[in-house]
């Protein structure tokens, strides 16, 4: 019976097979062009994971359903009837085009880009598949012209999609970052010169600027473009420093996975005119030169549907590349007729938040039970994206990072005062505090990612901190019963000041504990052995409400900031736990009585958030120039990431370590005179 369901299966899955694979890879098509956009814009995980299918589907798809094309003719022509082999070896070449992929995406990664070479063998493969298929059915073949159209087009669009791959690669990416060869004067003609006139006139030549593109493959940046581009963004905002990044990131993406390399290109542009009436034509010829009555109604709709498809799906696929900013910036004089939505964000305007209070107490279930380690960790990952939230106001904090990296680039004069500016990650913050002497075994007796868990803790602690949240109220309070308006105003303006640094801190402490436990490559360098330290703090952390039950977010907060910590852990404990969180109260009550060490009531508890804020500027940039680049390079196709921001500003305000000062140093050498 079982055997007999099976055979009857197997004998349906023959009948159908080409006729689903041809429709499924259409559907593929069809949700590549609408979703691959919105990866730009957007880190939803449902979304990344739908593409990342679609993408790897399409492909595998599109080319077993060739090979089942010419498997059934081969097998039919043998076997003597034809059956419709002519419509069959129309789909084989249609497949080509959707092996050649939309305009908008061309790789999911950028790992896909180094791969051009296996698919310049898989193009060759395919298109002697899908030639091999319209031989077959040669001389008999009514829909011969019909075929060999869509063949050029497929083949053009799967030639495109290679040489898109080609030019993203790493190697290409970074010789289009070089500028033009330049060998400089003659020689001998210069000595000559130089011998009389001590220098030598040359031609001021205009420096092709490598920014991002160079960057992302390690070159060593000119002096000459750090201090123009420390000088351009010294006086600009905030805002649009950030805007200008983000077309620049926009720019990376559509190079690195898109088709705008290759289409802007003139010889792309008269491909893609040919491609489209050849298109066009096809449907025509289909359409009114064929005889239909040798073909099925479903074949026909089907063929129909493909030919439909291709030439909308090109269509959409040309105006939504035409929406990328290398078509946009060539209508500057048109932009005010550009509709608003296609000018709007580049990237998902968000940072994502999490902390370890929370992944300490959420979910607690999932300890009392033993697990392996693979269902463990992917519990773990599952929590995370589940209690981990995305604040998208955060204008504030733009703001604040530039202004503080502006403030550091003011700051350097050269390129040792840049580098030693990167190397800060708090301790330059505290410096100029009274509190230095107080606060740096925070910073100094620590490696980064300890730094980065100890001072999260702290500042979650002293964040949710009941008494801190009272006296805010107690201060407005007395403030609106006897306080004169003068000072009313300005009590107001330092308590929303005192909120945004409040706010800020909050803010950069949870997005890089959310980088630290979800996206740690992007901290790789400088993380050292953070998977111990974060182990044995969670392992104190569960022991400590394990004997202290707690669900309320808060008041673990204000339980833990409560605890008497007379000694240091490691003085009682010794060495071997890493274990951070009782430094971290410590830590946290330090913070807390800034006031009372400081002497004045007044401006002592914006001194204790605008101190932390400015720790957290520290880890945050110190984080994202120790990143490697192309780590950067791979966040724009991911929905983007504030820390890539934050590293290209820290470049282009002269802070990065990607500069040398050779043109800046004069010396017996022979010089250009401007």
């Amino acid at each position: 019976m079982e055997q007999h369901l099976l055979n009857k299966l197997k004998k349906l899955w023959d009948l159908w097979d080409i006729r689903v694979c041809v429709l499924f890879s259409l559907l593929l098509q069809v949700c590549l062009v609408v979703l691959a956009p919105f990866r730009q814009r957007s880190r939803n995980f449902v979304l990344h994971m739908s593409i990342w299918l679609a993408y790897l589907m399409a492909d595998w798809i599109a080319a077993v359903t060739i090979g089942l094309i010419t498997r059934s003719q081969v097998a039919s022509d043998s076997c003597g009837p034809k059956g419709n082999e002519d419509l069959y070896a129309f789909w084989a070449s249609i497949l080509l085009l959707h092996l050649g992929g939309p305009d908008s995406i061309t790789s999911f990664a950028l790992e896909d880009n180094e791969f051009w070479l296996q698919h310049l063998f898989g193009l060759l493969l395919q298109v002697i598949g899908a030639g091999y298929s319209l031989y077959l059915t040669f001389p008999e073949n009514k829909l011969w012209l019909l075929t060999i159209l869509i063949f050029v087009v497929g083949t053009i669009k799967y030639a495109e999609r290679t040489a898109a791959l080609c030019l993203a690669s790493l190697d290409r990416f970074g010789a289009t970052a070089l500028p033009k060869p330049y060998p400089g004067p003659d020689y001998k003609e210069a000595v000559a010169i130089y011998s009389t006139t001590r220098s030598v006139q040359v031609p001021e030549q205009t420096e092709i600027t490598m920014g991002t593109n160079g960057l992302i493959v390690d070159f060593i940046l000119s002096s000459k473009y750090r201090v123009s581009s420390q000088e351009f963004f010294q006086k600009r905002s905030s805002d649009d420093s950030f805007r200008l990044i983000e077309y620049e990131l926009s720019f990376m993406y559509n190079v690195l996975h898109t088709k705008v390399a290759v289409v802007r290109s003139r010889a792309g542009l008269v491909l893609r005119i040919i491609s489209f009436f050849f298109m066009v034509g096809a449907l025509m010829f289909f359409l009114f030169l064929v005889d239909k009555d040798e073909f099925e109604m479903l074949e026909l709709i089907l063929t129909y549907s493909l030919l439909i498809g291709a030439i909308v799906l090109d269509i959409t696929s040309g105006l939504i590349l035409s929406s990328s900013d290398w078509f946009l910036v060539s209508l500057q004089n048109w932009k005010k007729y550009i509709p608003n939505y296609v000018l709007e964000r580049r990237w998902s305007a968000s940072v994502s938040q999490y902390n370890m209070i929370g992944y300490c107490i959420d979910w607690r279930w999932i300890w009392e039970y033993h697990y392996p380690d693979f269902v463990r960790s992917t519990l773990d990952k599952m929590k995370m994206l589940w209690f981990s939230s995305s604040e998208k106001n955060i204008d504030d904090l733009k703001r604040f990072i530039f202004e503080e990296l502006k403030k550091k680039s003011s700051e350097t004069y050269s390129l040792s005062e840049a580098v030693e500016k990167c190397s800060q990650r708090g301790d330059g913050a505290m410096f100029g505090s009274s509190s230095y002497i107080k606060l740096k075994w925070s910073i100094s007796e620590f490696q980064y990612a300890e730094s980065l868990l100890l001072w999260h803790l702290a500042t979650e602690l002293c964040y949710n901190d009941r008494k801190d949240r009272s006296s805010s109220e107690d201060k407005g309070l007395a403030t609106d019963n006897g306080v004169g308006s003068d000072q009313k105003e300005k009590e107001e303006s330092t308590n929303k000041n005192d909120i945004d640094n409040k706010r800020v801190t909050k803010m950069i402490s949870d997005y890089m504990f959310y980088l630290l436990v979800m996206k740690p490559t992007m901290l790789a360098p400088v993380l050292g052995n953070w998977q111990i330290v974060f182990q044995d703090t969670f392992a104190e952390a569960k022991r400590y409400f394990t004997k202290h039950p707690i669900s309320d977010h808060s008041e673990a907060c204000n339980q833990l900031i409560n605890v008497k910590t007379k000694f240091r852990p490691a003085a009682v404990k010794g060495i071997r736990s890493k274990s951070v969180l009782f430094d971290a109260c410590i830590l946290a009550q330090q913070l807390k009585h800034l006031e009372e060490d400081g002497g004045g009531l007044e401006d002592l508890k914006e001194d204790q958030w605008e101190l932390m804020s400015r720790v957290w500027v520290e880890l945050l940039t110190y984080g994202a120039i120790n990143c490697r680049p192309i780590v950067h390079a791979q966040q724009p196709s991911k929905g983007g990431e504030f820390f890539t921001f934050t590293w290209l500003l820290m470049n282009h305000l002269g802070l990065g370590s990607q500069f040398h000062e050779q043109e800046l140093q004069e010396g017996t050498k022979v010089v250009a005179v401007k």
